[in-house]
């Protein structure tokens, strides 16, 4: 049984036990991916699932003129928004086209974001001091669904700084060394936040590839709505309406539609 991953959040149950077996994993699914062109040497294939589950996958062209697979990343297409202000590209160049990650603040404060873009072809609508609603879909390891906002606070009585049931903390832009999600030695922040949010209903989904998942979205800091996505086997708990959700996630963003 596949461990639980970001991809697995979206129902995709790809074996990363090794690098080898991952790649046969993902090769099987990306047979009824559709591609798309990023540019002469490079392309997106997308795999959609009527669930709203996607997956990514960034294909560069090598030897012999062959597609050779260099990222692959779940997304997921939902009922997300929020009101930002984009501050400017704070990709890694390595990763790019492929992976592109933006650095935005709430609309209306100066609380920080970084997500990555679910479809790199939107790169260009996302530039600086640009105002956007975006749909946010987090993904995260370990997930924390409370009953209720009473639960929820009754978790926090022995924390010296109890947070808000919509707390959100940009833990992506701190170091790991001070608590946050950014590796020491790196020099730009990453798609990861902490938060909290109520449930405003819960649906068991399953996607074509016959894995399970919960979609759940979430009203959280600024009255933001994210689409929080997450696989059953992370959680003790099943979401509903009105539990409180809270962890650390990884963002994926798009323009709302």
């Amino acid at each position: 049984m596949a461990a639980v991953s970001h991809f697995s959040d979206a129902g995709f149950a790809l074996d990363m036990s090794n690098q080898a077996v991952f790649g046969k994993s993902l090769s099987e699914i990306a047979l009824h991916c559709t591609p798309e062109t990023l540019d002469a040497a490079n392309s997106v294939c997308l795999i959609k699932d009527k669930s709203g589950a996607e997956l990514w996958v960034g294909l560069q062209r090598g030897a012999n003129d062959a597609w050779e697979v260099q990222t692959a990343n779940p997304a997921f297409v939902g009922e997300g928004h929020a009101e930002v202000e984009i501050t400017g590209d704070v990709s890694d160049p390595e990763f790019k086209p492929f992976e592109t990650s933006i650095s935005a603040h709430f609309a209306g404060d100066q609380v920080p974001i970084t997500f990555e873009l679910a479809d790199p072809r939107e790169a260009t609508r996302f530039s600086a001091n640009t105002k956007l609603t975006v749909d946010i879909a987090a993904f995260s390891y370990e997930p924390s669904v409370f009953a209720d906002e009473v639960a929820f606070s009754k978790s926090q009585a022995k924390e010296k700084v109890p947070f808000a049931a919509n707390f959100f903390i940009p833990s992506g832009s701190y170091r790991e060394s001070a608590g946050g999600a950014m590796p020491d030695d790196s020099k730009r922040p990453i798609a990861y936040a902490d938060f909290a949010g109520t449930v405003l209903k819960a649906e068991l989904r399953t996607n074509a590839y016959g894995g399970k998942f919960w979609w759940t979205p979430v009203r959280t800091y600024a009255g933001a709505v994210f689409d929080v996505v997450m696989d059953p086997a992370s959680i003790k708990e099943n979401p509903k309406s009105g539990s409180i959700v809270e962890g650390r996630f990884w963002l994926s963003a798009r323009i709302s539609k």
